[in-house]
């Protein structure tokens, strides 16, 4: 990655950065960007950040995953869902 310069825009502070790509994926980019209207480099940040947000999707799922198998999780989680249901059913009589 070379930085060149830093700039403000409406989403906030850019860093101008060189990156080297495959062709195919350079020639994809151009015919779409050109397609939409849309600029290469808001293209690419936005590529990138629901790149970033599926791996974060599957961390976060993995976690998940990981905790379901844990005996202490699933006690705890059985009684949360215990203690919500009494909540619950306070509230649909009122509270009473």
């Amino acid at each position: 990655m070379h930085a060149t310069r830093r700039r403000a825009r409406s989403r906030g502070t850019t860093q101008k950065v060189t990156y080297s790509l495959p062709e195919a994926i350079v020639t994809r980019l151009d015919e779409r960007a050109a397609g939409a209207g849309q600029a290469k480099s808001a293209m690419v940040s936005e590529a990138l950040a629901f790149y970033f947000a599926e791996q974060d999707r599957k961390a976060l799922a993995a976690v998940y995953a990981e905790a379901a198998t844990d005996p202490l999780f699933a006690a705890d989680n059985a009684q949360v869902l215990r203690d919500f249901a009494a909540l619950d059913r306070d509230a649909e009589d009122g509270g009473r």
